[in-house]
């Protein structure tokens, strides 16, 4: 029982050491502050892999929104309009750049109103099952 025991430990090491290649950091991460009741808001930040490995980054979530999309702003028929972006693959060095008028987080149903000062943690999840946490600053508009 103990054999086994100490197999098992070492198999959960070496499954998280493969892991552990997988790394993104989510920097200066915010929101922009919405009038009261507002549905929707939109969420920025750069996301950096700085693993060995590529990720791709299949959906998102937030405890403080009933839904998180990945969105990019893209312009039809001289009209700007916001349409699912899919999948980010980032690979190993790769930066992406979440940022007004290009990709950003739709964030719909906010739970709450926000104010400028607050923090929201959302969620990037991995197509591999990985959650990366990011936290988000509220920002007042410009």
């Amino acid at each position: 029982m103990r054999h086994l025991a100490i197999v098992l430990l070492g198999l959960l090491v070496s499954m998280s050491a493969a892991r552990a290649d997988t790394r993104i950091e989510v920097r200066d991460a915010w929101i922009r502050q919405a009038p009261p009741g507002a549905m929707m808001l939109a969420a920025y930040a750069e996301l950096a892999n700085t693993g060995d490995q590529t990720v791709r980054i299949a959906q998102a979530g937030s405890a403080a929104f009933g839904v998180v999309e990945i969105h990019r702003t893209i312009e039809e028929d001289g009209i700007s309009r916001m349409r699912p972006a899919g999948v980010l693959e980032m690979a190993p060095g790769d930066a992406i750049r979440l940022a007004p008028g290009g990709l950003h987080l739709m964030l719909m149903q906010p739970r709450s109103d926000l104010k400028a000062g607050e923090t929201v943690v959302i969620d990037l999840l991995t197509e591999d099952g990985d959650i990366i946490p990011g936290v988000f600053k509220v920002r007042a508009p410009d």
